[in-house]
C-alpha cells in the first residue's frame, strides 16, 4: 500500500474542501427563490387562493394536482410558460423546500409582504371595505364624513347592496400578534383625510356574505360530560365557564349563530342501578342561553360508583348524535369531558355496542367533530388507564388532513382544565363572530395563538385549521358544489374620516427572522459608529461610507459614485431594499448626513438613544420564539415571520 506524505494528504483535503464548497455554492444557487425585480435579497412570494392545487410538472392536468391550504404563502423559484399558461415553481421556504408547480393565476403576487392589523373596535369605529377605489378616494379627499359613516352603518347592518362597500371589519378584536391572520396589502397610495396624510390600501380577503334566502353560518356545540362520582368539580367549572361564554355571545349579538347543548353519561345501570342513567340529554341546541344554563344548573355527579374504571362515553356521544337536531348548524362539535376510558363495543357493559372506528365513522357521516378532553387524574394513573384511553380518544377525534383533537389535562388539575376550556370556547365564539361579520381575514395555515401551554397551543392551531376549513366549505356550498370561495380585492383607508388624527388600522410588514437578524446586526454597527461619531463627526461619516461598501448588497454601486454625494444612510445603500416602496418614512435610514455635523450634542445623543432602543427591541423580539409564526407549519426558523409595525423599522 502506497503511503501519502503529510503535504499530499493536506493537499487532497484542500481539494475536497474546495470541491465541496463549489458544490454547496452550486446547490445554493439553484435552490434559492427568484428575487424581486431590481432587488438582490428580497424574494418573490405569492399567496395561494382558495381552490389552488400543485402539480409535479408544469402543465400537468388539474386532476393530478394536490390541493393547497387556502392562503398558503409560497416562495417562487421558477416561472415557465406551457401552452400559453404561466406556471410558478413554488416552495414553502427560501432554502429549497420546493413543493411543485402552481398555475400563476392561482397565486396572488405579494411584493412587500405588508398586512393589515385591525384595531380593537371597542375603542374606535369599524373599518368599511370598498370595492370601488375611486368612490373611497373621493370620500376621503372631500372629507365626506356623513356619507362614509352612513355606509359603514349600512354594512354593519348587513345592507351592502349598491353601496360600494363589500364588507366591514369584524366586530370582535383579534390581536394579530397572538392570533395571527392575513389581510395582505397588495398596493397602496397616499391620500389626505382632512389635514392628515393617510393611505389607501388595496387588500385581499374572502367575502362571507350569503343569500338572504339561505341560513347563515351557525355553530352547534354539545358537551358530553362524565357525570360519575369524581366529576363534580369539573361539572361546576364547566357551568361557570358557560355562563361567561353566553354573556360574551349575547354582547356580541351572536345568540342566533351559536348554540350549546349538554349530554351527561355514566355507566351501565344493569351493573350498578344506583347510577340512574347511562346517558341523558340535559340541553339540546334549540333552547336559549338562559334555558341552557338553567338545565346545566341541575347537573350533578352520581352518588354511586361505576363498575371498574372505564365508563360509557360512547353511549353519551351516540345519544348526542341521535337525540339532538343538528340540521340548522353547519359547524358541529361534540366536546367530550371525562377522566375515564371508553367501554368499547366488545365490552359486555357497553350500551352503544360501537367500536372507536364505528363511532368515528358515524360522527363523520353526520359532519360532527369530536374533541376529547381527558382528565389524567392520579386514580387513572394507578389503574394504568391513561395509555389505552389516549389511544382510543386520539383515534376517535382524528380529522383527515388536520390531526386528532385529543387534549390531556395532567393530574386532572381543575384550574388547568377550566383555563383550557375557556380558551377553546373563546376561540370557537371568535370563529363564529368572524363568519357573521361578512368579512374573513385570511387565516395562516398555522395560527400563532397565544398560550404558555405548548399542548394547548398546538390544539388551538388545529382548532383554527378546522374552523377555517368549515367556513370555506360553507362558502363553497352556498356558491354551488363546483365553486370555491372567491378571493376579492377591496380598498380601505387607514385613517377614520370621523377621527382623522387616529389611525384606523395598523400597517405591518411580515419580517422574517433572518431579515430581523440582518437589521439588528447592521443597526448595531451603525450605533457603534454613531457613538464614536458623537465625539468626531467627520470620522462618523467616513466610517459610515466605509461600512456601506462592506454591507451593501450592491457594493459596486456604492463605489461607483453614490458615496461621496450621499445624503442619507439609504443613499449609501443601507437597508434600501427593505424600505424602498414602503408607505413609511424611515427616521434612521433617512438621517440627513449633511446635518449630522451641525447637530448639537443633545440632538446626536437623542438619535443614538433612539437607535439603541431599536437594537434592544430587535434583540428581544428575535429571542422570543413564541412571537414568531411558521407559515409552513414547521419549527421556528429563519423564514418564520412576525407582523412588525412599519414604524418599528429602522
Amino acid at each position: 500500500m502506497c503511503k501519502l506524505s503529510r503535504s499530499e494528504i493536506l493537499g487532497k483535503i484542500a481539494l475536497l474542501l474546495i470541491a465541496s464548497m463549489a458544490l454547496g455554492t452550486a446547490v445554493a444557487q439553484t435552490t434559492r427563490p427568484l428575487t424581486l425585480e431590481g432587488k438582490r435579497a428580497l424574494y418573490q412570494r405569492v399567496i395561494a387562493i382558495p381552490g389552488s392545487g400543485i402539480v409535479s410538472t408544469a402543465g400537468a392536468p388539474a386532476r393530478q394536482s394536490q390541493p393547497v391550504a387556502p392562503f398558503s404563502v409560497f416562495y417562487v423559484y421558477e416561472r415557465a410558460i406551457v401552452d400559453g399558461r404561466q406556471w410558478l415553481r413554488v416552495g414553502l421556504d427560501s432554502i429549497g423546500d420546493i413543493r411543485g408547480w402552481l398555475p400563476a393565476e392561482q397565486g396572488v403576487e405579494w411584493r412587500q409582504t405588508l398586512t393589515v392589523g385591525f384595531k380593537d373596535p371597542e375603542n374606535q369605529p369599524r373599518v368599511p371595505l370598498f370595492s370601488d377605489r375611486d368612490r373611497l378616494k373621493m370620500l376621503a379627499e372631500q372629507n365626506d364624513v356623513a356619507t362614509y359613516s352612513a355606509l359603514r352603518e349600512r354594512a354593519i347592518a348587513g345592507d351592502v347592496e349598491g353601496s360600494g362597500v363589500v364588507a366591514v371589519q369584524p366586530d370582535g378584536f383579534i390581536d394579530i400578534r397572538r392570533n395571527f391572520y392575513l389581510v395582505p396589502i397588495l398596493s397602496h397610495e397616499d391620500v389626505f383625510v382632512g389635514d392628515y396624510q393617510a393611505r389607501l390600501l388595496e387588500v385581499a380577503s374572502v367575502p362571507l356574505h350569503y343569500p338572504s334566502d339561505q341560513d347563515p353560518y351557525r355553530a352547534g356545540i354539545v358537551f358530553v360530560i362524565d357525570t360519575t362520582v369524581s366529576m363534580q368539580p369539573y361539572i361546576e367549572q364547566t357551568r361557570e365557564i358557560m355562563r361567561d361564554v353566553y354573556e360574551r355571545i349575547n354582547s356580541a349579538g351572536l345568540s342566533d349563530r351559536v348554540a350549546y347543548g349538554l349530554v351527561g353519561f355514566r355507566d351501565s345501570t344493569s351493573a350498578v342501578p344506583g347510577l340512574e342513567y347511562v346517558s341523558r340529554v340535559y340541553a339540546d341546541l334549540t333552547g336559549s342561553g338562559e334555558e341552557f344554563l338553567g338545565e346545566v344548573a341541575g347537573v350533578r355527579a352520581a352518588t354511586a360508583s361505576s363498575e371498574g374504571f372505564n365508563e360509557d362515553p360512547y353511549a353519551g356521544i351516540d345519544q348526542a348524535l341521535e337525540s339532538i337536531d343538528w340540521s340548522k348548524h353547519f359547524a358541529r362539535y361534540v366536546i367530550l369531558i371525562t377522566d375515564a376510558g371508553p367501554r368499547l363495543g366488545t365490552d359486555p357493559l357497553s350500551t352503544s355496542g360501537l367500536s372507536t372506528t364505528q363511532l368515528r365513522a358515524k360522527l363523520a357521516d353526520r359532519g360532527v367533530s369530536v374533541w376529547a378532553i381527558h382528565l389524567q387524574t392520579p386514580a387513572g394513573a394507578r389503574e394504568g388507564n391513561h395509555e389505552m384511553t389516549e389511544q382510543e380518544y386520539r383515534a376517535l377525534s382524528s380529522v383527515p388532513g388536520i390531526g386528532d383533537f385529543y387534549y390531556p389535562v395532567a393530574t386532572g388539575d381543575v384550574a388547568n382544565f377550566g383555563s383550557a376550556l375557556d380558551t377553546l370556547m373563546r376561540q370557537l365564539t371568535d370563529q363564529v363572530r368572524m363568519a357573521a361579520s361578512g368579512f374573513q381575514p385570511l387565516d395562516s395555515p398555522v395560527s400563532a395563538l397565544g398560550s404558555d401551554d405548548a399542548e394547548l397551543a398546538a390544539f388551538q392551531q388545529k382548532v383554527a385549521r378546522l374552523g377555517y376549513a368549515l367556513r370555506m366549505d360553507y362558502l363553497q356550498q352556498q356558491a354551488g358544489s363546483d365553486a370555491v370561495p372567491a378571493l376579492f380585492n377591496a380598498w380601505l383607508v387607514d385613517r377614520d374620516l370621523e377621527s382623522p388624527s387616529q389611525e384606523a388600522v395598523d400597517v405591518r410588514v411580515l419580517l422574517t427572522r433572518d431579515q430581523l437578524s440582518d437589521m439588528h446586526d447592521l443597526l448595531q454597527q451603525i450605533l457603534a459608529r454613531a457613538e464614536e461619531g458623537a465625539l468626531a463627526p467627520q470620522a462618523f461619516l467616513d466610517e459610515l461610507r466605509s461600512l456601506a461598501a462592506i454591507v451593501s448588497r450592491d457594493p459596486q454601486a456604492v463605489q461607483a459614485g453614490g458615496v461621496a454625494n450621499a445624503m442619507s444612510l439609504a443613499d449609501l445603500g443601507y437597508m434600501r431594499e427593505y424600505i424602498e416602496g414602503l408607505p413609511y418614512q424611515s427616521e434612521v435610514m433617512n438621517l440627513d448626513l449633511a446635518s449630522w455635523q451641525q447637530w448639537t450634542a443633545v440632538q446626536q445623543f437623542e438619535f443614538i438613544n433612539s437607535l439603541d432602543s431599536k437594537v434592544a427591541y430587535y434583540r428581544a423580539l428575535h429571542s422570543n420564539l413564541d412571537l414568531w409564526v411558521s407559515l409552513d407549519a414547521g419549527p421556528i426558523d429563519g423564514d418564520s415571520v412576525y407582523p412588525l409595525l412599519l414604524e418599528a423599522l429602522p
